[in-house]
């Protein structure tokens, strides 16, 4: 895939520090680092979690539990979303 799209990425010394030293010794940049991290920690668990939601809605095996524990973790949900950190 092309890589396309810029992104400004503050750190602080140390993290940088440390980037830099793993980037060294995988024989990659930083940048291929953090990609990467970006991928294992977003995208690849979201694509997981599509599928296996795919694959028990196409074997019809899906539990939904009783409503109250549904209501409960539907609220949760909604609350770790309000409270996670938004993109500026």
């Amino acid at each position: 895939m092309a890589l396309t799209k810029r992104v400004q990425l503050l750190l602080d010394p140390e993290q940088y520090t440390r980037l830099k030293e793993l980037a060294r010794t995988r024989k990659q940049s930083v940048s291929a680092l953090i990609r990467r991290a970006i991928s294992r920690e977003y995208v690849e668990p979201m694509s997981e979690q599509k599928r296996a939601a795919l694959d028990r809605l196409l074997r019809q095996e899906t539990d939904f539990g009783d409503w109250e524990q549904a209501k409960r973790e539907i609220v949760r949900e909604v609350v770790r979303d309000f409270d996670a950190p938004s993109d500026p």
